[in-house]
């Protein structure tokens, strides 16, 4: 019997530890995107394990609010009078970005792998 525990236990702390590095849970990562349509780079990252995050891109730096849906997360950020959101998508790993406002704007992108 002892055995079998140990043995359950084994098997399961490869899933608990894959589980704990998964941005969907809460965990802290990074993940680097590149636009479809303008080839630029795009970083997000969530640090602390919290609803906050931050977004970089060539014209867009600072906080963000995260927001959790299904297989995927929104990075809300408001920056004067434009409302910028990415939703990445982890299942497939693409990414929409629409910028609401003066500066209105649409980009669609695929990321890598989260590093946490």
């Amino acid at each position: 019997m002892k055995y079998t525990v140990t043995m359950l236990l084994a098997l399961a702390t490869p899933g608990l530890a894959a589980a704990q590095s998964d941005p969907l849970n809460g965990a802290d990562f990074v993940v680097n995107c590149i636009s479809d349509s303008t080839g630029g780079s795009v970083t997000l990252a969530r640090s602390g394990a919290t609803d906050k995050g931050f977004i970089v891109t060539d014209e867009i730096k600072g906080e963000a609010t995260i927001i959790s849906g299904l297989n995927s997360l929104t990075f809300l950020h408001i920056m004067d009078k434009d409302v910028v959101t990415f939703v990445v998508d982890f299942e497939d790993r693409n990414y929409d970005m629409s910028i609401k406002g003066p500066h209105a704007a649409q980009d669609f992108g695929s990321c890598g792998e989260p590093i946490g």
